[in-house]
């Protein structure tokens, strides 16, 4: 993640729910496993050692509950409209990547980079990726984020992206503004870092790196206004809607967020997400960015940059919303993942254990860690040519047969090959 941008806070201020407490509420965590022992308080940690099972008791999440207020926000912007009207209206292609296009992986099998524009520009830098279906066409997302500090903040805009077949010679995509609404008929940006995403029914969950995770609804999407008007301005302005020149934006409608009162070490950032499918219930994986510079994390003691923290929230399985109790949310299991510069998440599909996992990094330029509760982490790195620079966010298909994954772009250079923004697919067998 491109870190000299400021982590901007959530809009909103989390406050406690009304007779809820810190602890004692929400489901309870899952058993520990043989090979799991619990351990709390700062402590030296050793890079490449297996994930230590962390006691996160003390965490949770309140669901802000602005569902039905945020949607009726956006009624008079114009029609809903679902992903699958999106897909039929991709304005963009990135070429398909070729036998010397594309960055040196471990198990590759395709992908695909953004056009020329996209490829070169400062203003937005790729961040997080997260895939699903929409009617019969495979998508995926990706996440970007405003990076200029001297103009007007943009937040994060997604790209759309028609993956059905990637035997073609480009892939279709198109962007599309997240927005927040702030009154009936208006809204404005995320000004969010957009460091992690997953998708579950019809919403696609972000992360909130202060505060927790902001959740937009992909059948709420709707169409504005790309006149010159709208090219500097965002919600009405007289009377159209407008979005930065930008033809759709996604709403935000609710977010989870952790209670003011909680504060480090408890606290936690929201850097990147994941989506797990492997247990007996569905979860949102979210991890913390730690690094040996200006984010050491409080759980380092001696060895700053190793002490990020991994969770799993529950997904009730009727709403994709996560599950609650009394408006809280915790979290079932928790590892603190003794490796640096953790960038994306994903489960290890080709196994039914949900103790490991792939974690994207950025330490050593670009590297893939296959890690686990009971064995040392593998590595991939780049600079052997085992990974691509800079990687980010990932998403592994259910079928455990492809991890996905996007780059932000290595020193400026538009190549593919050498750094440059991808989006690009490996065989789990190969890398497993």
């Amino acid at each position: 993640m491109f870190r000299s941008h400021p982590e901007y806070r959530n809009l909103f201020i989390a406050t406690c729910l009304a007779g809820v407490g810190l602890s004692g509420c929400g489901p309870e965590q899952e058993p520990l496993l043989a090979d799991e022992s619990p351990v709390t308080g700062t402590q030296a940690l050793t890079e490449g050692a297996p994930l230590t099972t962390h006691d996160a008791s003390c965490l949770q999440l309140q669901d802000q509950n602005t569902w039905s207020t945020y949607a009726s926000y956006m009624t008079p912007v114009g029609p809903a409209l679902g992903l699958s009207s999106i897909v039929q209206d991709l304005n963009r292609a990135g070429p398909m990547l070729t036998s010397t296009t594309h960055p040196p992986a471990v198990g590759y099998k395709g992908g695909f980079r953004w056009n020329d524009g996209d490829m070169s520009t400062t203003d937005w830098i790729p961040q997080a990726l997260t895939a699903g279906v929409s009617g019969s066409t495979n998508v995926a997302i990706v996440s970007w984020h405003y990076a200029p500090t001297t103009a007007p903040e943009k937040g994060v805009r997604i790209s759309v992206a028609d993956i059905s077949d990637m035997s073609l010679s480009a892939v279709n995509y198109r962007h599309i503004l997240l927005v927040r609404p702030t009154s009936s008929g208006n809204f404005t940006v995320v000004p969010e870092h957009g460091g992690g995403l997953t998708w579950f029914g019809n919403y696609l969950y972000m992360a909130d790196t202060s505060d927790g995770m902001r959740v937009f609804d992909l059948t709420q999407i709707r169409e504005v206004d790309t006149s010159t008007t709208c090219d500097t301005a965002i919600g009405k302005v007289g009377s159209v809607w407008c979005a930065y020149g930008y033809k759709y934006v996604l709403p935000q409608v609710s977010a989870y967020v952790q209670p003011s009162t909680i504060t480090s070490p408890c606290r936690t950032k929201f850097s990147f997400l994941g989506k797990d499918t492997r247990g007996t219930t569905d979860v949102v994986l979210s991890g913390e960015y730690c690094n040996n510079g200006d984010t050491p994390c409080p759980y380092d003691g001696s060895t700053p940059g190793l002490g990020g923290r991994l969770y799993r929230w529950p997904v009730d399985s009727t709403t994709y919303r996560l599950k609650t109790v009394s408006g809280v949310v915790k979290p079932e299991r928790a590892y603190i993942m003794n490796e640096p510069n953790v960038q994306g998440v994903a489960p290890i599909m080709t196994t039914t254990s949900t103790t490991s996992y792939w974690l994207s990094s950025t330490r050593y330029s670009g590297a893939l860690f296959k890690v686990s509760t009971s064995a040392s982490r593998t590595a991939y790195l780049s600079g052997s040519g085992q990974w691509a620079r800079m990687p980010e966010g990932m998403h592994a298909t259910g079928s455990g047969t492809n991890l996905w994954t996007v780059t932000e772009g290595y020193n400026g250079t538009t190549n593919p090959a050498t750094g440059g923004r991808v989006v690009f697919f490996a065989d789990q067998a190969s890398l497993d």
